[in-house]
């Protein structure tokens, strides 16, 4: 995705926004733009600028749902409706999913084929028929409340990418109410030709009928970037603004508005002078994207000639293909939670497998370094009870807690070692804490290769097994931990929270939040010389790897293996093709040296965030 220099904008002071890959180097606004609400500041989830008026959308307001209590005769009946409204929702999603196929690809059609599996959950249908009869409700009513049950449940996830999938719950859930109630599916109309939609949230049915030759921004109030409608509004193009806190009442119809998805900022009437300054950043960006085009199938090479891996990060199928989209070499990071939220129980060990394989397919022969199921108390999935913690981030989560449950462990391992005996694939286990937990992780993969070999089942006897390095306890044994496993890899997003006891999600905590904080610029080049003493392989991953900004300082450092977003693969190309070996090192030992935030930021050029307006990752 594009990273261009945002020209400095009615201020008379400018800093340097660093976030992630796809956000711009931008120019702190004035205090005056921001006090006269002629801007709003939000978080960049999709490339590109648009300009254009705006269009409120209302599609996403709560549909009024009648309560009314049923007698035990009316029952049955309810159930009917139910069974009637779902066949047609599911029949409605499979024509959007053949009609997102034809224009954007299978992996965004896979949305919807998603949406319709929902729909079909028995635990969903069996949460529904039960609130009918236990609470003799009417079923719109029992709709309602299981969706608002599961909602919340989603909602309670530490992890973004699922907890984002709440939106998918809400989106089916207004369907199956619109033919319930017999109200009109949820469309856009009478939206004019160029126009800008302003929305609370971007559910994915609204998204999917929007039209690239009509609708050229999209700005929302609520989401996350990997929400299925920001997925569906990417793959058009479309540029994109989420959490622009207020923007439904701030910006009027037909306001004239600029939206930059490079910056994550929205523009309200702007003044000439701004306009003009865009107009040349769009000749920048244009010229920028044609240029990370033709970097696809160039190799990422140094300019001094040190060969660099770029891997991807995914959580699902489509993420997959998109991976492969971008010219990923494998996967380096495939986060399986998501094929566990996916279901109302936990899925089947041939369940789990079909969704793997489909994904490696997707990148094949390129390697896929599976991650083993990486839940707890602050990552929860509805169907798996788990005891309230004081602490729930410092409670049993990841590796720990499958090893108390040995049977979904193996249920997961049987699976990727099935799916090893024909693609490349790797084992990780997460949230290691010490060698102890490795040696009795790997020691349930020989059990399970053992149970594997007595019933005949093919697989890879040499799979390698990594540990993930994202607790501080891991980093210092970092070196005893590289001598059992067969490679490292790096969560940093973790790793920079546990460091600096700074919970990542809180917004009250984001400024301690700090990635150049020299305590994490240290303990990752301690983690990459203990695996290159013991001669392991070690890939970096987290928001830290996906930003450029950071490339040449991790080069420095010894990395050379990435695992980033697909969409940021390109841009971490770019900038690893511009680099010597040699200058990476020089500016790694400045950095090294460096005691403050201050004097690291100052060695890379970025300014501190505490004088940012408008450093928002996405």
């Amino acid at each position: 995705m594009p990273y261009v220099k945002v020209p400095a904008i009615a201020t008379d002071k400018a800093a340097v926004g660093v976030g992630s890959s796809s956000a711009a180097d931008v120019a702190t606004p004035s205090s005056t733009a921001v006090e006269n609400r002629a801007m709003i500041l939000g978080v960049a989830a999709s490339a590109g600028l648009a300009r254009g008026p705006a269009f409120i959308c209302r599609c996403d307001e709560s549909v009024v749902v009648p309560r009314r209590a049923v007698a035990d005769a009316e029952v049955p009946q309810e159930i009917e409706k139910l069974e009637a409204a779902l066949r047609a929702a599911d029949g409605e999603l499979r024509v959007l999913q053949s009609q997102i196929q034809q224009r954007s690809g299978n992996a965004e059609a896979a949305i919807f084929a998603a949406q319709a599996e929902m729909l079909h959950d028995p635990m969903l249908r069996k949460e529904i028929t039960q609130r009918c009869l236990r609470s003799k409700i009417n079923v719109e009513a029992a709709v309602s409340d299981a969706a608002e049950k599961l909602t919340a449940a989603f909602n309670q996830i530490d992890d973004p990418v699922f907890r984002e999938r709440a939106a998918d719950v809400r989106d089916v859930a207004r369907r199956l109410l619109g033919h319930l109630l017999h109200h009109e599916e949820t469309t856009i109309r009478d939206l004019p030709a160029g126009s800008i939609i302003v929305a609370r949230e971007l559910l994915p049915s609204l998204a999917a009928s929007l039209d690239q030759n009509k609708v050229r921004g999209l700005v929302a109030e609520r989401g996350g970037a990997t929400a299925h409608a920001v997925i569906l509004a990417r793959s058009l193009g479309i540029p994109t603004v989420i959490h622009a806190d207020g923007a439904t009442q701030r910006i009027k119809p037909n306001d004239h508005l600029i939206v930059d998805g490079l910056a994550g900022r929205v523009f309200i009437n702007p003044t000439a002078d701004i306009q003009r300054e865009y107009d040349r950043l769009q000749v920048d960006l244009d010229a920028r994207r044609n240029a990370l085009k033709d970097l696809i199938d160039v190799p990422a090479v140094t300019s001094d000639g040190v060969a660099i891996k770029l891997n991807a990060n995914v959580g699902k199928v489509a993420d997959a293909a998109m991976a492969a989209a971008f010219g990923a070499e494998g996967i380096g990071l495939y986060r399986t939670e998501f094929a566990f939220f996916a279901h109302a129980q936990f899925p089947t060990e041939e369940q789990q497998y079909q969704v793997y394989r489909t994904a490696a397919d997707h990148v094949r022969p390129g390697n896929v370094v599976i991650r083993t199921l990486d839940v707890g108390s602050d990552k929860l999935l509805p169907y798996f009870p788990l005891p309230a913690e004081a602490n729930p981030s410092l409670g049993r989560r990841g590796t720990r807690l499958l090893l108390g449950h040995p049977q979904i462990l193996r249920t997961q391992l049987r699976a990727i070692l099935r799916l090893s005996a024909t693609h490349p694939v790797s084992l990780l286990f997460p949230m290691i804490g010490g060698v102890e937990e490795f040696i009795a992780a790997r020691a349930a993969v020989e059990s399970t290769k053992e149970e594997l070999r007595r019933e005949g089942q093919p697989f890879n006897a040499g799979i390698l097994i990594g540990a993930m390095i994202e607790t501080p306890s891991a980093a210092v044994t970092a070196r005893w931990i590289a001598r059992e496993a067969d490679f490292l890899s790096i969560g940093s997003n973790d790793l920079v929270q546990y460091l600096l006891t700074t919970d990542r999600t809180s917004m009250e905590m984001a400024a301690y939040y700090e990635p150049l904080h020299p305590a994490v610029i240290q303990s990752l080049k301690f983690v990459l010389d203990a695996a290159a003493a013991e001669g392991k392989a070690v890939s970096l991953c987290g928001e830290i790897a996906g930003n450029p900004a950071y490339t040449a300082l991790l080069l420095g450092l010894g990395v050379t293996s990435f695992s980033v977003a697909p969409g940021e693969i390109l841009e971490i190309k770019r900038v690893v093709c511009s680099l010597s070996m040699a200058a990476a090192r020089q500016l790694a030992a400045r950095v090294l040296a460096a005691g403050t935030i201050a004097e690291v930021k100052a060695c890379l050029g970025v300014a501190d965030r505490c004088g940012e307006a408008a450093a928002h990752p996405v």
